[in-house]
């Protein structure tokens, strides 16, 4: 295998296993083709120029050659079989057994044999290469075929639980070089194969259910998956209705309790503890619908809540909400844990795990709507305000993206809320109306949204990147709002003017606020930020409001963790540092709020919950028995729901950005193809591709714009009547793209193909991973592989959503490792690719996580929390006794979460309390340029450290979760210009 790292491998095979009788030979079949080409110089005409010489055209004649060796012993030693004398002179065969406790390991490799001139010429180098080479190998007699063993054993609970639900998965051959595929009529497998090109098809999950739930709709209602019969029933038939759903979940479980039966000895203990999970999850479902028996005030909050998803849906629409069983079915098992701060299940982080597209959004905007209503019902009207759920994300698209669709969610809860008598009874009605209104907040960094109202009318004025206008289109009439100081008050108004739209006569504005100074001011029920800005609870005083703090309302009663899987790794380790203090600042008499998550792609999620929320976990749907039904989620019918086809190549042989290129026209051209339907032509006109870092697609941009051009045009002259797609328009989805322009990239992909604007191609970045929803993509194009298998998931299911097949290409860099692995690989992990999935690491109280900002916490605790310490740090003294308090509290954190490390965290903080109080009355807690201060900006220290200049005593804090490194100003000169 020495010649498969070069330029042009001469190496290429595969390996696999074989089970041999006691008494057998062990035999198999081997097939190899392969093409070779032959020059041939045209003589009948003028030479043609050739660098320094004249030489005569030559063309090309391709030689297809075939060799079939039958029942070829394998012998204990390695052998090499020339190939020459079968018919394909120069190639060499070798094959390599390794005993085994099933069998033999097997390796074949086809080599070039052939040498060269030492100074060949192009026409010898070509005649000397095999190209489109082929080895197929079948078992013969007594031999059979069987699965590789699994390069891991199941150690963990993950691991126990994929070795089961996956246990039909098995791989039966790996390639080298190229890739391995293998035939396997009626799932047994007589055959394995090299290729070139892999392709797989990841099946598309049904978030309908198993058929049990499809009894639910009968005659064409839905039942309690109708939100409009949520809304209008009541009382018993509302409590008998949502009992069939745990009925059907509960026959769905007998019907597993059947199948346990039939589970290898080994994996049935696994199988018994999964539908025991199951049980408890039918258990708190049934709780659920329990409490809306017993619970006037939630019960009513769950109607109205169904009202207003109705409401927002009509608005997008006009059609009718249907549920999904799994998205009732997750609201009503955190019902009472969500509002009842003794239930057991409170301190439960309750995980929404699904795959992508399978509408985890809605389910946890219902469980939104139903706190807020709850709190409406239960609480005076003059303190049934303030924020209600805390909802954060990590990156600025998902953000702004899901502010939008919690606006409309949020003005229909409003309207709901001035109209509810159809709903509720007149004192309910009346409580609702005199409380303060249902509102919206966005809480995220100044380079998206201005902090102050002053900075958001000049942004207004100006065009700024940073600007208030997060929503451009009004969530009812989808009219353009306006957004403008208010006439009569010191805040930024967002307004729709469209005559009868039914937000416009609600009010003198939209109930929706994205300035800080605002959201300081209104407190708005949900509040949607960034993970970064909670970075702002240590320098902010005035973000206490946002936790009830210093006002008449609660705390809030609920903490949402969207795509729970971006909070690992560093950014992770910092999150589970602050989260300390946002959690204790949520806790109201020792309860801390609810914490429900939200994921798709996860791995040892218990570890990583329990190292950032300090709370145990429940993830739902709990898995089956197999991991094509897990009650709710089941696997989609081919026939109606296609799944997403994934296909691979290699670079080797070929440059990187050739091969992209090259791939990237021969994709683009064939959406212009004439006998196309106009319809599939557009799945598949726009190209999204996606690259692993900024440097790869900003070398790309000029590829796209140029080579790629070319190269279609020349595609296209090849075949009859088709038009060249000659230039291409291309945007950028990273996160060099301000803010501003991301919802206005979104509606542009949208234009489809024949809109003169339509985008032709998309590079993209990680960005592109979590939020983007636009169903008529339908291909990316995969740069090199991503750093984790989650990470594909994420950025490949952007295509092929709704009911688009979906078309996935992945280059793979043969001179990179991890690369040419996953090449020779594909078709194992892409049958079990949620199974693949890498565990991250979350490790708040590490000792150089502690250095960096464990005193963040502490000091937001003492100044929201301690009352001396409230307004500056100058009572340190005073207040030891609560200083003393919070270090335990933090300290017993570390013992649950990471017990090795609590003895560090405690004498750590006991040391920065007493620096603390050893520097005496300190005038101010945050100064990046005074020494008169507790804390400095991090950034702002890293900047002086790196120019040599002098620290201050003062704490360097993070003004971010993101790496802090140091900055430098630099000016670009034009030096025959300036001379």
């Amino acid at each position: 295998m020495a010649n498969a790292n070069a330029v042009r491998p001469a190496t290429a095979g595969l390996s696999f296993a074989l089970g041999v009788g006691s008494d057998a030979i062990p035999a198999v079949d081997l097939q190899i083709s392969c093409g070779v080409y032959l020059g041939i110089e045209d003589t009948s005409g003028e030479p043609r120029d050739a660098g320094r010489t004249r030489r005569n055209p030559v063309s090309w004649q391709r030689m297809a050659k075939r060799v079939h060796i039958r029942d070829h012993i394998l012998a204990e030693e390695p052998e090499e079989i020339d190939l020459g004398p079968a018919g394909i002179p120069g190639l060499l065969l070798h094959v390599r057994t390794t005993p085994w406790k099933e069998g033999l390991l097997v390796t074949a490799v086809l080599a070039n044999g052939h040498s060269l001139s030492p100074a060949p010429d192009r026409r010898e180098i070509e005649e000397k290469c095999f190209f489109q080479v082929s080895l197929k190998v079948a078992a013969a007699g007594a031999t059979e075929l069987r699965p590789r063993p699994p390069r891991v054993a199941a150690m963990d609970a993950d691991g126990k639980a994929a070795e089961l639900i996956w246990r039909d998965a098995a791989e039966y051959a790996v390639g080298h070089v190229c890739s391995a595929g293998w035939f396997a009529p009626r799932g047994h497998v007589r055959s394995v194969r090299t290729t070139w090109l892999p392709v797989a098809t990841v099946p598309a999950t049904s978030p309908d259910g198993h058929e049990v739930f499809r009894r639910l709709v009968s005659g064409g209602v839905s039942g309690p998956l109708s939100a409009a019969w949520l809304t209008d029933n009541s009382g018993d038939d509302l409590v008998a209705g949502l009992g069939r759903l745990a009925d059907a979940y509960a026959e769905w479980i007998g019907l597993r309790e059947k199948d346990l039966t039939s589970l290898p000895d080994h994996l049935r203990k696994q199988g018994r503890d999964h539908l025991d999970r199951c049980e408890v999850a039918l258990s708190r479902i049934r709780g659920g619908i329990a409490l809306l028996a017993e619970d006037r005030d939630a019960q009513l909050a769950f109607r109205l809540a169904n009202r207003a998803m109705q409401l927002q849906r009509c608005w997008k629409d006009s059609g009718s909400l249907h549920w999904r069983p799994f998205q009732i079915a997750f609201c009503l098992l955190a019902l009472r844990s969500t509002i009842d701060p003794e239930d057991a299940d409170r301190e439960t982080m309750d995980l929404i795990w699904f795959p992508t597209g399978g509408g985890k959004t809605e389910a946890y905007l219902l469980l939104t709507a139903f706190a807020i209503f709850h709190r409406r019902l239960r609480r005076e009207p003059t303190a049934s305000g303030g924020v209600t759920v805390l909802m954060r994300y990590t990156l600025r698209l998902l953000t702004v993206q899901q502010y939008e669709r919690a606006a409309a969610l949020i003005c229909a809860c409003e309207v709901v809320r001035t109209t509810a008598e159809p709903s509720c009874d007149e004192k309910a009605a009346r409580q609702l109306r005199d409380g303060p209104p249902i509102s919206l907040g966005l809480w995220v960094g100044r380079d998206s949204s201005p902090n102050s109202v002053d900075e958001a009318v000049e942004a207004l004025a100006t065009g700024a990147a940073s600007t208030p206008a997060q929503v451009r289109d009004c969530p009812s009439c989808k009219g353009r709002l306006k957004w403008a100081r208010a006439p009569h008050a010191h805040q930024i108004w967002a307004t729709c003017e469209t005559t009868g739209c039914a937000l416009a006569a609600a009010g003198d504005h939209l109930p929706i606020w994205t300035v800080d100074e605002d959201v300081y001011r209104e407190m708005p029920s949900l509040l949607i930020g960034t993970a970064d800005k909670f970075a702002q609870i240590v320098r902010n005083p005035r973000s206490a409001r946002i936790f009830g703090l210093g006002t008449e309302n609660a705390r809030p009663d609920l903490i949402i963790q969207d795509e729970l899987h971006l909070i690992s790794g560093p950014l992770g380790t910092m999150a589970g540092l602050y989260e300390i203090a946002v959690d204790s600042l949520c806790t109201s008499g020792g309860k801390r709020p609810k914490v429900i998550g939200s994921t798709a792609t996860i791995r040892r999620a218990e570890d990583q919950i329990r190292a950032l929320f300090d709370r145990a976990t429940f993830q739902f749907p709990p898995p089956g028995l197999d991991h094509t039904d897990s009650g709710f989620a089941v696997a989609a019918d081919p026939g109606t729901t296609p799944g997403r086809l994934y296909a691979g190549i290699t670079t080797a042989g070929r440059s990187a950005k050739f091969a992209l290129q090259a791939l990237s026209a021969s994709i683009l051209q064939a959406a212009a193809a004439p006998d196309l339907p106009d319809e599939e032509r557009d799945n598949y006109w726009t190209l999204v591709t996606y690259f692993n870092s900024l440097r790869e697609l900003g070398g790309a941009l000029v590829l796209m714009q140029d080579d790629t051009a070319k190269s279609a045009a020349d595609y296209a002259s090849r075949r009859p009547k088709e038009e060249p797609r000659d230039s291409f328009t291309v945007t950028e989805l990273t996160s060099r793209v301000d803010s501003s322009r991301i919802p206005e990239i979104l509606k542009e992909l949208e234009r489809r193909a024949g809109d003169p604007d339509a985008v032709d191609i998309v590079l993209a970045s990680n960005m592109i991973s979590v939020g983007v929803d636009v169903s008529r993509l339908g291909i990316m194009v995969v740069n090199g592989q991503p750093k984790g298998i989650a990470e594909y998931i994420q950025a490949t299911s952007r295509v092929g959503r709704s009911n688009v097949p979906g078309l996935v290409v992945g280059v793979f860099n043969n001179n990179k490792a991890r690369d040419r692995s996953h090449f020779e690989t594909f078709a194992t992990w892409h049958q079990t690719l949620y199974r693949e999935v890498e565990a991250t690491s979350v490790t708040p109280f590490a000792p150089r996580a502690r250095d960096r900002a464990l005193h963040a916490p502490l000091v937001a605790m003492a100044r929201h929390q301690v009352r001396v310490l409230r307004d500056e740090p100058v009572e340190a003294l005073r207040g030891e006794d609560e200083l003393e308090r919070i270090v335990a509290y933090i300290a017993k954190r570390a013992e649950r979460i990471d017990p090795e490390e609590a003895q560090g965290v405690r004498t750590y903080l006991e040391r920065r309390v007493r620096e603390w109080i050893s520097r005496g009355k300190l005038p101010r807690y945050w100064s990046d340029w005074k020494d008169e201060a507790l804390l400095t900006s991090a950034e702002t220290a890293a900047e002086r450290a790196a120019a040599g200049r002098r620290q201050t005593r003062a704490w360097p804090t993070p003004n971010s979760l993101r790496s802090v490194e140091a900055s430098v100003d630099f000016i670009l000169r034009n030096r025959l210009g300036d001379a």
